[in-house]
């Protein structure tokens, strides 16, 4: 087998991956919270022959924290970030995405029923309250402060799906805007990603019709031995 199969593969691979990260950027413009991934690639001599081996390598994708379009809707449940930091969810998750509710049993709960935390614990209202939220998170009941949200950090989060991540390292807190009764948008650009989309999908096809040529070429050799 060529050895030039080699490169073309690894860009096939690397093209691929791409892929899916744009793809999930795209189907998640218009996901609440959400921050878009990004993925670069450098290329890497793996042998210092005549001619070198290099091939394609995708570097660990990177997370874009930028803030995204605020949208007020004027629900008094519904949170939104500006600047650098996270709700914190009661199984330790973070989150951007503010579109809470009021459980039955007077809990602030996300729409899949995890419990926001305060500084206090879990946020919890009783029944008839109306609150209202500080710009530092602070949770005004009658004009008295009755908890905090907790608005965290880390420096090392792995996402783990939606607009959620989960940290590996100590959290710490966050100075961060709370505007309430308004909702943080996806910070990703759907007209970027489609762009993207095209590009990539093309540099996969290249990439392909290189490993094709190879391989036809591999063939062509081996039936020249065979019939001589």
């Amino acid at each position: 087998m060529s050895h030039d199969i080699y490169p073309a593969l690894s860009g096939a691979s690397a093209a691929w991956r791409h892929l899916e990260v744009i793809s999930n950027n795209l189907a998640n413009a218009s996901t609440t919270g959400f921050k878009e991934q990004r993925l670069s690639f450098e290329s890497a001599l793996v042998s210092d022959g005549p001619l070198g081996d290099g091939h394609v390598k995708t570097t660990p994708t990177v997370q874009d924290f930028s803030d995204g379009q605020v949208v007020t809707d004027n629900v008094e449940t519904h949170m939104a970030l500006k600047g650098r930091g996270f709700f914190l969810l009661e199984d330790g998750s973070l989150s951007r995405a503010g579109a809470f509710s009021q459980s039955h049993d007077g809990y602030l709960v996300t729409p899949d029923g995890q419990k926001v935390m305060g500084e206090a614990g879990p946020i919890h209202l009783e029944p008839g309250e109306r609150m209202s939220v500080r710009s530092d998170g602070g949770i005004m009941v009658d004009g008295v402060q009755v908890d905090r949200f907790a608005l965290v950090d880390a420096d090392e989060l792995e996402p783990i799906g939606g607009s959620r991540w989960r940290s590996s390292g100590p959290i710490f807190a966050a100075e961060v805007e709370v505007i309430q009764g308004a909702l943080e948008g996806s910070n990703s650009d759907p007209m970027r990603s489609m762009v993207e989309l095209v590009e990539t999908s093309r540099y996969f096809e290249i990439y392909r019709s290189a490993m094709q040529a190879s391989d036809d070429l591999d063939r062509n050799n081996i039936a020249i031995v065979r019939d001589s």
